[in-house]
């Protein structure tokens, strides 16, 4: 696992550079009232606004219940991408689960193995609106994620 940060308008989404890399947003496993996946704040609300996720999220949490996945293929100024939900919470209410996050981070080695993605990038699960600390998480992931996944901070959110 490496690490980097970005800053100004960059964000996860600006990063991969071809169909063989990814980036990750961190999800919970609600599902609201009109069908859609919650994405109401952080990483989520953003990867929603920008490529309509909710409704691939909900039918993927129906489906796999609340499981790493693929979302989507998207396209940035470097071409096309791939996106996948890394499950960090439970509830939306909730603060993120360590557990849910090491389950999640196998899943996902399984997942780039299965699309054959070369580099996924992750934003720090469960350290904003999860209240967790880095430090904490860090430990946990260094165990699991190879060279192949950066995980990435924002001066705006991650101090």
């Amino acid at each position: 696992m490496r690490e980097m940060t970005i800053s100004g308008n960059l964000s996860i989404f600006d990063l991969p550079a071809g169909p063989r890399e990814a980036a990750c947003v961190t999800t919970n496993g609600m599902i609201r009232r009109d069908g859609r996946a919650v994405m109401g704040a952080g990483i989520a609300k953003l990867a929603d606004q920008r490529f309509d996720l909710a409704h691939t999220l909900a039918g993927q949490l129906r489906t796999r219940g609340n499981h790493a996945a693929y979302l989507k293929t998207a396209a940035n100024a470097h071409g096309p991408f791939s996106i996948f939900s890394f499950p960090t919470k439970h509830d939306w209410r909730d603060k993120s689960d360590i557990q849910l996050i090491r389950q999640s981070a196998r899943e996902l080695i399984k997942l780039c193995d299965e699309m054959n993605i070369t580099t996924c990038y992750i934003p720090r699960p469960g350290c904003t609106n999860g209240q967790l600390s880095w430090p904490d998480v860090k430990q946990e992931l260094l165990t699991i994620l190879d060279d192949r996944f950066i995980v990435v901070s924002h001066t705006r959110f991650d101090a």
